[in-house]
């Protein structure tokens, strides 16, 4: 037990064990760093997917495929979006959805809030750790 008192507290170990800490320390940020990367760029992509989408509801395409695509997306969301894209998608579903009493104005401010929340989102920049949403917010839209 003395000898290895002895190694531990020496100069000459952690001329070699202080180096090698630290690259291991280095290599586990890098990873993580590189995780992160890959987590955004996928975000990007699909949110960029999700805006691309959105097209499906203008009163001049009105395209159901678009719509069945945006809501695809959106359902997509709750594996990688934090919880305010995915509130702020559901309340611009609300306002086009068939009945819905809205104006145009309504529907370009719920728009608006969801790109905004896509947008702070992105400029964080950090992954989704935990999430208030629960199985009974889910909710499942039909493309008319």
């Amino acid at each position: 037990m003395n000898s290895i008192l002895k190694i531990v507290t020496s100069l000459d170990f952690w001329k070699i064990a202080f180096p090698a800490i630290a690259a291991v320390a280095a290599w586990f940020a890098n990873e993580r760093s590189k995780l992160a990367w890959e987590q955004f760029k996928r975000k990007e992509e699909s949110y960029k997917e999700l805006l691309r989408c959105l097209k499906g509801f203008y009163v001049a395409t009105q395209n159901r495929e678009l719509k069945e695509q945006f809501l695809h997306q959106v359902n997509l969301c709750w594996l990688y979006a934090p919880d305010a894209v995915i509130k702020a998608a559901y309340e611009f579903l609300d306002t086009v959805k068939t009945g819905a009493k809205t104006s145009d104005t309504e529907k370009e401010i719920a728009c608006g809030r969801l790109v905004e929340a896509i947008r702070s989102d992105l400029l964080r920049r950090k992954v989704v750790k935990q999430s208030r949403l629960r199985s009974n917010d889910f909710r499942h839209f039909i493309a008319n």
